[in-house]
């Protein structure tokens, strides 16, 4: 991207590239209402002992590994440069390291910083785009990062039913 058009102010050099097209984005998702609902005194249903269970128990190899191949390999690739299919095909290779990885986040209810690394990308939604809101934001996260989230809502999945009041 050489130049794009920010709030009517066409910006060239790379520095008025970056806080511009920063500035847009952290406009465009900061909130601006600053009244929150509250939920005091209402009654919301709680997780039953084995829906906690199920959420916090250990994680197993055979979980993870359903999860990884039920994902769609060939979307875009994380910050790492890997598309799911690339953890698919080297599964026999990668399990141990995924399987620590997993271990060490139930253990210690956290995972090391750069796992988390993301970057954002702007694809431009037409052709010749000029305009900053000609540009569709991607967020690059790293293929470990996308398969841990996987797993851990499809055990959401199993229970958030329970949570979910029919009025």
């Amino acid at each position: 991207m050489a130049s794009v058009v920010v709030d009517g102010i066409r910006c060239e050099s790379m520095e008025n590239l970056k806080i511009s097209v920063q500035g847009f984005f952290k406009e465009l998702f900061t909130e601006k209402e600053p009244w929150r609902p509250k939920v005091d005194g209402l009654l919301l249903p709680s997780l039953s002992i084995d829906a906690r269970e199920i959420l916090e128990r250990q994680f197993d190899e055979e979980e993870i590994t359903k999860t990884l191949f039920e994902c769609c390999g060939d979307k875009a690739s994380g910050t790492d440069g890997m598309t799911m299919a690339f953890l698919q095909a080297n599964w026999d290779v990668v399990r141990g390291d995924a399987l620590k990885m997993f271990s060490e986040f139930h253990l210690n209810g956290k995972f090391v910083a750069s796992l988390n690394a993301t970057f954002i990308g702007l694809i431009p939604k037409k052709a010749d785009a000029q305009n900053i809101k000609d540009y569709r934001l991607i967020s690059l996260i790293g293929c470990m990062y996308k398969l841990l989230f996987k797993v851990l809502a499809r055990r959401l999945r199993s229970v958030i039913g329970s949570l979910i009041s029919e009025n």
